[in-house]
């Protein structure tokens, strides 16, 4: 049985609100006393949200986490442990915390809290100081209210505090453990951690004492690492597994007809993409990726790779989103042009090194862009390494020019445009601004509203299209399997889901 839960107006639409109500039902003991197992694609690279480096970390670390602005699952933003928020001026955002909350050690979540949070964030170890870049200071006004005192206008900053930003840790906890809460995450959400067996399983527990007593949350979650896509299908249709995330494409049509499971396929964000550094020795001309982007038949991959299941990706935001690239910025496949550009950059005999994913699926793709690039004379090493590895690999040692995976999408726009081609962005190995995208992304903070956002961000997607910042490749929908005893699952535009609401029957 298939299960599609976002429609195309969800994908359309973000209208962010300012004041917001909360809102929940149900029982929070759930349908079942038993664990609800996951199986997640990769282990996670930190249970700190300020040091982990992997998008895939997301899932397994929301249960522990709560944010101070939460989503829907079009992304629009919500009360999480900020009840309320007000936007005084273009560079003061306040909000109003909620009050009753405490950390999984007993500790009482406040202001004091927040200012310490933020501080850790932009502090030495953190790998999301560029999320907080617009922020020179938060100040405790009182118990229960906050205010980010920007150094100018940032529209996003509403769903940057959605992500590992909005994070909430106990600073007693952090102190404690000396700063590093990677192997000992201490939380407000609606989990607590029990264990983390590397490579093998994290297990939470429900936090009794949370502060949404109507949230319907599951006994216990134990998250089993699975980096091999047949696995985790044969795990679910054995029925050892009730949530299988990630489906492979080429296992999604065998599991829709398969007994007692259900599977949703839903569009989302993420993009499979090729990163690049651009101060490489191989990749450093931007008429050399341009051919290499050029070289590259998207739809193809998309009918090969993908069985469809998804679209061509042009830039680094779907067609059908509300910030989507203007038609000026598309993936155009022109092995002939490619050549040429490759010969007047004197890069015939082009080859380089790419780290790739080391799922079958993720070296499926690299299989056919090597072949493909192959056509216009440039050779590829392949050098498949699992996901934490090769995101260390990449992005902290920098060990080669490129790397095939994804970008597993941000709640707002502007933070993916930053994150992965800003001067002091974490997943921009070249350390420097894709040029013209700093003035866009400054144009679009003017406001916060979509419609007035948009032409500051379609001038962002030329800029990175015009630079050859990345690959962009495919949007591969989010495809969840799920066992029939798992009620109340929810995909959103991330693909990634935080489990609240889920039950088992």
């Amino acid at each position: 049985m298939k299960i599609r839960s976002l429609g195309g107006a969800v994908v359309a639409t973000l209208l962010l609100s300012f004041v917001a109500a909360c809102g929940g039902g149900g029982d929070d003991s759930g349908d079942s006393d038993r664990a609800l197992r996951v199986a997640a694609v990769s282990d996670a690279s930190s249970l700190d949200p300020i040091r982990g480096n992997a998008g895939t970390d997301h899932v397994l670390i929301y249960p522990l986490y709560d944010t101070l602005i939460s989503y829907d699952k079009g992304l629009e933003a919500q009360p999480g442990l900020a009840e309320s928020w007000e936007q005084k001026s273009p560079t003061e955002l306040t909000l109003k915390l909620r009050e009753g909350v405490t950390f999984h050690d007993g500790e009482p979540f406040n202001a004091e809290a927040v200012v310490y949070n933020f501080e850790r964030a932009k502090g030495e170890g953190s790998n999301i100081q560029a999320d907080l870049a617009s922020v020179d200071s938060v100040t405790a006004d009182d118990e229960y209210t906050v205010t980010y005192k920007l150094n100018g206008p940032d529209a996003s900053l509403l769903l940057v505090l959605a992500d590992r930003a909005g994070m909430m840790v106990s600073p007693k906890a952090a102190e404690a453990a000396g700063g590093d809460l990677s192997t000992k995450p201490v939380g407000a959400g609606g989990w607590e951690f029990v264990e983390w067996k590397r490579g093998s399983v994290i297990k939470v527990k429900r936090y009794e004492d949370y502060w949404d007593k109507d949230a319907e949350r599951v006994s216990a979650i134990n998250f089993n690492i699975m980096p091999d896509p047949k696995t985790r299908v044969t795990s679910l249709r054995s029925g050892q597994q009730d949530v299988v995330m990630d489906v492979s494409p080429s296992d999604a049509d065998g599991l829709e007809k398969a007994n007692n499971v259900e599977v949703s396929d839903t569009p989302r964000v993420n993009v499979n993409q090729v990163y690049l550094n651009r101060d490489s020795e191989e990749l450093g001309d931007p008429n050399v990726r341009k051919a290499l982007s050029l070289a590259i038949d998207r739809e193809a991959l998309l009918k090969s790779a993908y069985f469809g299941r998804g679209s061509v990706a042009n830039g680094a935001l779907p067609s059908d989103y509300w910030a989507a690239p203007p038609e000026s910025v598309k993936s155009e496949y022109d092995p002939d042009e490619a050549k040429k550009l490759l010969a007047a950059a004197g890069k015939t005999d082009l080859s380089f090194p790419m780290i790739v994913n080391a799922d079958s699926a993720t070296v499926r793709v690299a299989e056919i862009l090597k072949q493909q690039w192959s056509e216009v004379g440039v050779n590829v090493d392949i050098q498949p390494l699992e996901v934490v590895q090769g995101t260390s690999d990449y992005f902290n040692d920098r060990k080669t020019p490129a790397y095939l995976s994804q970008w597993t999408g941000r709640p707002d726009p502007a933070m993916t445009y930053r994150l992965l081609f800003s001067a002091d962005g974490y997943f921009n190995t070249s350390d420097q601004w894709t040029p013209g995208l700093e003035a866009a992304l400054e144009k679009a903070d003017e406001s916060t509203e979509p419609a007035e956002r948009k032409p500051g961000l379609d001038e962002a997607a030329e800029a990175v299209f015009a630079d050859t910042s990345f690959f962009p490749l495919v949007f591969g929908n989010s495809i969840v399997g799920l066992s029939d005893d798992v009620k109340g699952f929810e995909g959103n535009l991330l693909g990634k889901p935080k489990f609240i609401g889920v039950t088992l029957g």
